[in-house]
């Protein structure tokens, strides 16, 4: 692949998290906007402007924090689109940390009977919480870049529908300031078609 998709390893969910890495800002800035749907020329051009050279994305690979996305070949593309059962999320479940941190919960298992107190998370729920992530990507990455990136990081960190819910307000006020209120509103009144469809767990 020439120019593949680059989504972030289990690793890279864990450098968003915890910073083990120190990595320098340029490349953290790159990280954060891997998100399993863009290419990694877009990437690469989305911070340029920070100074971020063309081998930044070789060097997060190297270091286990980025990979390509295998995609399916044309031929196969169409015969995937008219399968009942739909896999096309089934790669960007490992690209964020926070549907991991659903998915093994301590509640979500076999552990779940020895500490009842523990959340669990419903197939509905991680289901719902990859569509209000992705709606969020999408939209930082297309109307915002570097100018969302501290409302990305939110997005990463967030474990639970609650949490990326209470992000509609700071993606309003992003939007406003970089859009203008017709914009912005439009994209608010898609969020919010989006959460009226979601679990009563996201309270």
């Amino acid at each position: 692949m020439v120019d593949p998709i680059y989504r972030k390893t289990d690793a890279g969910q864990d450098e968003i998290r915890t910073r083990a890495r120190k990595l320098d800002h340029k490349l953290r800035a790159l990280l954060l906007m891997v998100n399993g749907e863009r290419r990694g020329q877009d990437l690469l051009a989305q911070v340029a402007a920070m100074g971020v050279g063309p081998d930044a994305m070789d060097m997060l690979a190297a270091q286990g924090l980025v990979e390509p996305v295998q995609e399916a070949a044309p031929a196969l593309a169409a015969t995937a689109a008219d399968a009942p059962a739909r896999t096309s999320n089934a790669a960007t479940d490992t690209n964020m940390f926070s549907v991991y941190a659903m998915r093994h919960a301590p509640g979500a298992g076999p552990a779940a009977m020895h500490d009842p107190t523990q959340p669990t998370h419903s197939a509905a729920e991680i289901d719902a919480f990859q569509r209000l992530y992705h709606f969020y990507t999408e939209v930082i990455g297309q109307h915002l870049g570097l100018r969302g990136y501290m409302l990305q990081v939110k997005v990463e960190k967030a474990q639970d529908l609650p949490a990326l819910l209470i992000l509609r307000e700071p993606l309003h006020a992003a939007l406003l300031k970089a859009k203008g209120e017709i914009t912005a509103h439009a994209i608010l009144r898609e969020l919010d078609t989006i959460a009226q469809d979601l679990p009563a767990a996201a309270g």
